[in-house]
Protein backbone atom coordinates (compact mmCIF):
# COMPACT_ATOMS: atom_id res chain seq x y z
CA UNK A 1 0.00 0.00 0.00
CA UNK A 2 1.49 3.51 -0.98
CA UNK A 3 0.00 4.71 2.35
CA UNK A 4 -1.18 3.01 5.07
CA UNK A 5 -2.66 5.51 6.93
CA UNK A 6 -5.22 5.93 4.35
CA UNK A 7 -7.17 2.70 5.87
CA UNK A 8 -7.25 4.16 9.01
CA UNK A 9 -10.54 5.34 10.41
CA UNK A 10 -10.96 9.29 11.62
CA UNK A 11 -10.70 7.99 15.42
CA UNK A 12 -7.91 5.51 14.86
CA UNK A 13 -5.97 8.81 13.08
CA UNK A 14 -7.13 10.54 15.98
CA UNK A 15 -5.73 8.37 18.44
CA UNK A 16 -2.44 8.03 16.45
CA UNK A 17 -2.07 11.71 16.14
CA UNK A 18 -2.72 11.92 20.26
CA UNK A 19 -0.22 9.18 20.85
CA UNK A 20 2.55 10.72 18.96
CA UNK A 21 2.15 14.22 20.71
CA UNK A 22 2.55 12.60 23.75
CA UNK A 23 5.51 10.38 22.93
CA UNK A 24 7.17 13.52 21.79
CA UNK A 25 6.59 15.16 25.28
CA UNK A 26 8.16 12.36 27.19
CA UNK A 27 5.40 10.43 28.30
CA UNK A 28 5.03 6.49 27.85
CA UNK A 29 2.53 4.60 27.40
CA UNK A 30 1.14 2.12 30.32
CA UNK A 31 -0.65 -0.60 29.97
CA UNK A 32 -2.81 -1.82 32.79
CA UNK A 33 -4.63 -4.89 33.52
CA UNK A 34 -8.47 -4.88 32.46
CA UNK A 35 -10.08 -5.29 36.36
CA UNK A 36 -8.99 -4.64 40.18
CA UNK A 37 -10.14 -6.59 42.92
CA UNK A 38 -14.07 -5.27 44.09
CA UNK A 39 -13.57 -4.04 47.36
CA UNK A 40 -10.92 -1.54 46.18
CA UNK A 41 -13.34 0.41 44.08
CA UNK A 42 -16.19 0.16 47.01
CA UNK A 43 -12.96 1.65 49.03
CA UNK A 44 -13.30 4.93 46.94
CA UNK A 45 -16.94 5.42 45.30
CA UNK A 46 -16.54 8.58 46.27
CA UNK A 47 -14.13 9.31 43.63
CA UNK A 48 -16.69 6.89 40.50
CA UNK A 49 -19.59 8.37 41.82
CA UNK A 50 -21.44 5.45 41.51
CA UNK A 51 -21.32 2.05 42.96
CA UNK A 52 -22.54 -0.33 39.94
CA UNK A 53 -19.20 -2.13 38.38
CA UNK A 54 -19.24 -5.49 36.15
CA UNK A 55 -17.95 -7.88 38.18
CA UNK A 56 -16.80 -11.95 38.57
CA UNK A 57 -15.21 -14.46 40.58
CA UNK A 58 -11.54 -15.28 39.89
CA UNK A 59 -10.08 -18.61 40.28
CA UNK A 60 -9.06 -17.82 43.67
CA UNK A 61 -12.45 -16.69 45.16
CA UNK A 62 -12.22 -13.23 45.05
CA UNK A 63 -14.43 -10.81 43.57
CA UNK A 64 -12.91 -8.78 41.09
CA UNK A 65 -14.06 -6.31 38.52
CA UNK A 66 -14.01 -4.73 35.12
CA UNK A 67 -12.38 -1.19 35.58
CA UNK A 68 -14.32 1.40 35.78
CA UNK A 69 -11.89 3.91 36.28
CA UNK A 70 -7.91 3.85 34.98
CA UNK A 71 -6.56 6.91 37.23
CA UNK A 72 -7.42 4.90 40.31
CA UNK A 73 -4.93 2.19 38.81
CA UNK A 74 -2.37 3.60 37.73
CA UNK A 75 -1.96 5.88 40.99
CA UNK A 76 -2.56 2.28 43.28
CA UNK A 77 0.13 0.61 41.13
CA UNK A 78 3.12 2.94 39.96
CA UNK A 79 5.17 3.76 42.67
CA UNK A 80 6.47 7.61 42.38
CA UNK A 81 9.08 7.55 45.66
CA UNK A 82 11.73 9.82 45.06
CA UNK A 83 11.24 10.58 40.86
CA UNK A 84 8.64 11.18 38.53
CA UNK A 85 6.48 8.89 36.21
CA UNK A 86 4.82 10.61 32.92
CA UNK A 87 2.53 7.92 31.73
CA UNK A 88 -0.11 7.70 28.74
CA UNK A 89 -2.36 4.75 27.99
CA UNK A 90 -5.31 3.33 25.52
CA UNK A 91 -7.60 1.42 26.98
CA UNK A 92 -11.83 0.85 27.64
CA UNK A 93 -13.24 1.24 30.74
CA UNK A 94 -17.11 -0.23 32.02
CA UNK A 95 -19.36 2.29 33.35
CA UNK A 96 -23.19 2.40 33.94
CA UNK A 97 -24.60 4.50 30.62
CA UNK A 98 -26.64 7.34 30.44
CA UNK A 99 -29.74 5.63 31.52
CA UNK A 100 -28.44 3.61 34.07
CA UNK A 101 -30.13 0.22 32.85
CA UNK A 102 -27.17 -1.33 30.94
CA UNK A 103 -23.42 -0.99 31.29
CA UNK A 104 -20.92 0.52 28.14
CA UNK A 105 -17.32 -0.47 27.01
CA UNK A 106 -16.25 3.30 26.77
CA UNK A 107 -12.78 4.59 25.34
CA UNK A 108 -10.76 6.01 26.72
CA UNK A 109 -6.78 8.07 25.93
CA UNK A 110 -5.33 10.21 28.48
CA UNK A 111 -2.25 10.95 30.07
CA UNK A 112 -0.68 11.54 34.24
CA UNK A 113 2.05 12.84 35.23
CA UNK A 114 2.74 11.51 38.66
CA UNK A 115 5.54 12.49 41.80
CA UNK A 116 7.65 15.38 40.89
CA UNK A 117 5.06 17.90 39.24
CA UNK A 118 5.93 21.25 39.91
CA UNK A 119 4.76 24.89 37.95
CA UNK A 120 6.55 23.76 34.68
CA UNK A 121 4.69 19.66 34.58
CA UNK A 122 1.33 21.32 35.43
CA UNK A 123 1.77 23.80 32.37
CA UNK A 124 2.66 21.28 30.21
CA UNK A 125 -0.23 19.12 31.15
CA UNK A 126 -2.71 22.07 29.98
CA UNK A 127 -0.19 22.85 27.02
CA UNK A 128 -0.98 19.02 26.13
CA UNK A 129 -5.07 19.49 26.77
CA UNK A 130 -5.32 22.04 24.61
CA UNK A 131 -3.24 20.81 21.99
CA UNK A 132 -5.20 17.56 22.18
CA UNK A 133 -8.45 19.16 21.48
CA UNK A 134 -6.62 21.19 18.75
CA UNK A 135 -5.45 19.00 16.62
CA UNK A 136 -9.32 17.53 15.98
CA UNK A 137 -9.35 20.30 13.61
CA UNK A 138 -12.69 21.17 15.54
CA UNK A 139 -14.01 24.24 16.67
CA UNK A 140 -13.26 23.87 20.77
CA UNK A 141 -13.36 25.37 24.10
CA UNK A 142 -10.99 24.30 26.97
CA UNK A 143 -12.49 25.27 30.45
CA UNK A 144 -10.34 25.75 33.91
CA UNK A 145 -11.09 25.95 36.98
CA UNK A 146 -9.52 25.77 40.59
CA UNK A 147 -11.26 23.84 43.42
CA UNK A 148 -9.47 25.94 46.29
CA UNK A 149 -11.28 29.55 45.05
CA UNK A 150 -14.61 28.91 45.98
CA UNK A 151 -13.89 26.96 49.10
CA UNK A 152 -11.85 29.84 50.22
CA UNK A 153 -14.27 32.28 49.78
CA UNK A 154 -16.86 29.70 51.98
CA UNK A 155 -14.32 29.70 54.15
CA UNK A 156 -14.32 33.43 54.46
CA UNK A 157 -17.71 33.65 54.49
CA UNK A 158 -18.03 30.75 57.20
CA UNK A 159 -20.76 29.28 55.61
CA UNK A 160 -20.93 26.10 57.31
CA UNK A 161 -19.89 22.42 56.32
CA UNK A 162 -23.07 20.56 55.98
CA UNK A 163 -24.50 23.02 53.23
CA UNK A 164 -21.64 23.25 51.27
CA UNK A 165 -22.75 20.27 48.97
CA UNK A 166 -26.22 22.04 48.26
CA UNK A 167 -24.09 25.51 47.36
CA UNK A 168 -21.92 23.49 45.05
CA UNK A 169 -25.21 21.46 43.32
CA UNK A 170 -26.28 25.13 42.38
CA UNK A 171 -23.60 26.53 41.11
CA UNK A 172 -22.51 23.29 38.71
CA UNK A 173 -26.08 23.97 37.96
CA UNK A 174 -25.19 27.89 37.47
CA UNK A 175 -28.77 28.43 39.16
CA UNK A 176 -28.17 31.25 40.76
CA UNK A 177 -31.92 31.37 42.32
CA UNK A 178 -31.42 27.90 43.68
CA UNK A 179 -27.67 29.47 45.31
CA UNK A 180 -29.76 32.57 46.83
CA UNK A 181 -32.06 30.41 48.73
CA UNK A 182 -29.43 27.52 50.03
CA UNK A 183 -27.22 30.90 51.28
CA UNK A 184 -30.15 32.10 52.77
CA UNK A 185 -31.19 29.27 54.86
CA UNK A 186 -27.58 29.33 55.71
CA UNK A 187 -27.57 32.37 57.73
CA UNK A 188 -25.30 34.32 54.76
CA UNK A 189 -25.89 38.36 54.97
CA UNK A 190 -27.02 39.71 51.92
CA UNK A 191 -23.54 41.11 50.98
CA UNK A 192 -22.11 37.62 51.72
CA UNK A 193 -25.03 36.30 49.04
CA UNK A 194 -24.17 38.97 46.49
CA UNK A 195 -20.33 37.92 47.03
CA UNK A 196 -20.87 34.44 46.55
CA UNK A 197 -22.88 34.68 43.86
CA UNK A 198 -20.32 36.97 41.52
CA UNK A 199 -17.22 34.47 42.11
CA UNK A 200 -19.21 31.22 41.49
CA UNK A 201 -20.80 32.81 38.27
CA UNK A 202 -16.93 34.00 36.97
CA UNK A 203 -17.29 32.09 33.65
CA UNK A 204 -15.75 33.24 29.88
CA UNK A 205 -12.44 34.48 28.73
CA UNK A 206 -9.59 33.75 30.64
CA UNK A 207 -7.51 37.34 30.75
CA UNK A 208 -11.01 39.16 31.88
CA UNK A 209 -12.26 36.18 34.25
CA UNK A 210 -8.98 36.18 35.80
CA UNK A 211 -8.73 40.14 36.24
CA UNK A 212 -12.79 39.78 38.04
CA UNK A 213 -11.36 36.88 40.19
CA UNK A 214 -8.42 38.81 41.73
CA UNK A 215 -10.56 42.00 42.91
CA UNK A 216 -13.02 39.38 44.42
CA UNK A 217 -9.98 37.38 46.41
CA UNK A 218 -10.89 37.82 50.32
CA UNK A 219 -7.87 35.41 51.58
CA UNK A 220 -4.27 33.98 50.46
CA UNK A 221 -6.07 30.83 49.29
CA UNK A 222 -8.19 32.60 46.86
CA UNK A 223 -5.32 34.10 45.70
CA UNK A 224 -3.15 31.32 45.48
CA UNK A 225 -6.05 29.48 43.36
CA UNK A 226 -5.97 32.74 41.12
CA UNK A 227 -1.54 32.85 40.63
CA UNK A 228 -2.24 29.17 39.82
CA UNK A 229 -4.24 29.34 36.89
CA UNK A 230 -2.58 32.13 35.61
CA UNK A 231 0.48 29.77 35.66
CA UNK A 232 -1.10 26.85 34.54
CA UNK A 233 -2.32 28.88 31.70
CA UNK A 234 0.99 30.87 31.08
CA UNK A 235 1.82 30.89 27.05
CA UNK A 236 -1.74 29.76 25.83
CA UNK A 237 -2.80 33.09 24.45
CA UNK A 238 -6.33 31.59 22.77
CA UNK A 239 -10.06 32.56 22.99
CA UNK A 240 -10.68 29.08 23.27
CA UNK A 241 -9.42 28.59 26.58
CA UNK A 242 -11.95 29.65 29.41
CA UNK A 243 -11.88 29.78 33.48
CA UNK A 244 -15.74 28.45 34.85
CA UNK A 245 -15.76 28.48 38.70
CA UNK A 246 -18.46 25.93 38.58
CA UNK A 247 -16.44 23.40 37.47
CA UNK A 248 -16.77 21.12 40.39
CA UNK A 249 -14.28 18.12 41.62
CA UNK A 250 -14.52 16.02 44.86
CA UNK A 251 -12.15 17.37 47.71
CA UNK A 252 -11.50 14.15 48.58
CA UNK A 253 -9.27 13.49 45.62
CA UNK A 254 -8.41 16.60 43.64
CA UNK A 255 -6.75 19.42 44.93
CA UNK A 256 -6.66 22.39 42.74
CA UNK A 257 -6.97 23.13 38.68
CA UNK A 258 -9.25 21.41 36.71
CA UNK A 259 -10.43 21.00 33.28
CA UNK A 260 -12.68 20.16 30.90
CA UNK A 261 -12.71 19.93 27.25
CA UNK A 262 -15.94 21.00 24.76
CA UNK A 263 -16.31 20.17 20.99
CA UNK A 264 -18.50 22.23 18.86
CA UNK A 265 -21.85 19.90 18.12
CA UNK A 266 -21.01 17.62 21.27
CA UNK A 267 -23.06 17.43 23.73
CA UNK A 268 -20.69 15.84 26.40
CA UNK A 269 -17.51 16.69 27.39
CA UNK A 270 -14.64 14.97 25.57
CA UNK A 271 -11.87 15.76 27.85
CA UNK A 272 -11.58 16.20 31.47
CA UNK A 273 -9.23 15.75 34.07
CA UNK A 274 -7.35 17.93 37.09
CA UNK A 275 -4.70 18.04 39.53
CA UNK A 276 -5.73 14.93 42.75
CA UNK A 277 -2.37 15.27 45.25
CA UNK A 278 -5.09 14.19 47.64
CA UNK A 279 -5.65 10.76 45.82
CA UNK A 280 -2.09 10.26 45.88
CA UNK A 281 -2.29 10.69 49.51
CA UNK A 282 -4.95 8.54 50.27
CA UNK A 283 -2.92 5.77 47.74
CA UNK A 284 0.12 6.18 50.11
CA UNK A 285 2.19 7.62 47.06
CA UNK A 286 4.81 10.20 47.40
CA UNK A 287 4.16 13.39 45.56
CA UNK A 288 1.58 15.71 43.52
CA UNK A 289 -0.16 14.46 40.42
CA UNK A 290 -1.84 16.13 37.66
CA UNK A 291 -3.69 14.20 34.49
CA UNK A 292 -6.27 14.12 32.21
CA UNK A 293 -8.53 11.57 30.55
CA UNK A 294 -9.86 11.69 26.51
CA UNK A 295 -13.20 10.30 25.76
CA UNK A 296 -12.73 8.79 21.98
CA UNK A 297 -16.16 7.44 21.37
CA UNK A 298 -17.35 11.22 22.21
CA UNK A 299 -14.16 13.08 20.45
CA UNK A 300 -14.93 10.90 17.19
CA UNK A 301 -18.56 10.39 17.29
CA UNK A 302 -19.00 6.71 17.51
Amino acid sequence: MDNLLDILSPGELTALRLRALFEQRGYRRYHPGRFEEYRFYLENQSFLKNERFITFNDLDGRLMALKPDLTLSIVKNVDTAGGQKKLYYMENVYRPNATGRNFTEISQMGLECLGRVGRAETNEVVRLAYESLKLTGEPFRLSLSHLRYLAGLMRNLRLPLHCRSALYENIAAKNPHGLREVAKAAGLSDEGTVMLEKASMLSGAASEVLKEAKRLCRNAEMERAVAQLEQAIGGIDDPSVLIDFSIRGDEDYYSGLMLCGYLQGKSRIVLSGGEYDNMMKKMGQTGRAIGFAIYLDELCGR
